[in-house]
Formats: structure tokens, C-alpha cells, sequence
């Protein structure tokens, strides 16, 4: 396997989730510098640590191989370069796409939970101005 692809796939998906090295590596509980040997290829990545990986970046794990080990595994589904966890491979809007990348940086649970409840509202509000 292309160490160093896989590596730049990984820095690719952390920098899109918008986590830091430090915090990627925090939830990994390894070193930063463990971390960037990993993203420069110059370490080896363990199958355990890339399913850890893949499940902190909400990536499928065959979006993080490189380019000629996705052609002999089984197709992912993204949407807009966007890629997602297996329980959301659907179909999504750039918008959606848009929404759910700012959404994923959101640090605090009550934060997520914040933009949610709003998100509902809207949706209130919406359903009722067209009752008007």
C-alpha cells in the first residue's frame, strides 16, 4: 500500500472535518508527531488505527486508501467530494453537504444540539408562513 497516499488521504479528510493535528491525534490518544509521520508516510498506519481513524473523520475507511487499493474494494458513496459514515450514504445537496462539513466542527454537544433545536424552528416557521 502507498504510505504516503494514504497519508495525504488522511490529512485531506482531517483538514476537511476541520480538526488540528493535535486534536486528531488527541482522539487517537497518540502524539502529534505520531500523527504527522503518519500524514508524511514515513509510519506505517495499522488496520485498527485507520477503522479509529475512519470513525473519528466520519469517513468510509476505503475513501482513506489510496487511489489503486479503492479500485479493488468495494465503490464508496459521496456526494460533492463529500464523503460520509456508512449509516449516511445517501445523496445529498451541496448545500447539505455545505451544512454538514460546519456542522462536524462544532466542538461542544450542547453547540450541536443549539444549531439543531434553530434548524427546527425553521422549519416551523416555514410550515407556518405557508399556511398564511
Amino acid at each position: 500500500m502507498d504510505a504516503k497516499q494514504l497519508g495525504r488521504n488522511i490529512r485531506k479528510f482531517r483538514e476537511e472535518a476541520g480538526l488540528s493535528q493535535q486534536l486528531l491525534a488527541d482522539e487517537l490518544s497518540i502524539s502529534f508527531q505520531q500523527l504527522q509521520k503518519y500524514e508524511y508516510g514515513q509510519s506505517r498506519v495499522t488496520v485498527e488505527r485507520l477503522l479509529e481513524i475512519s470513525r473519528i473523520l466520519h469517513t468510509p475507511v476505503v475513501d482513506l486508501l489510496p487511489k489503486a487499493q479503492r479500485e479493488t474494494s468495494q465503490p464508496s458513496y459521496s456526494a460533492e467530494n463529500q464523503s460520509f459514515a456508512p449509516f449516511e450514504r445517501v445523496l445529498v445537496t451541496p448545500e447539505e453537504s455545505a451544512l454538514l462539513k460546519v456542522f462536524r466542527r462544532i466542538q461542544s454537544e450542547k453547540g450541536r444540539s443549539l444549531v439543531i433545536q434553530q434548524a427546527k424552528a425553521w422549519v416551523e416557521a416555514e410550515k407556518d408562513l405557508k399556511e398564511l
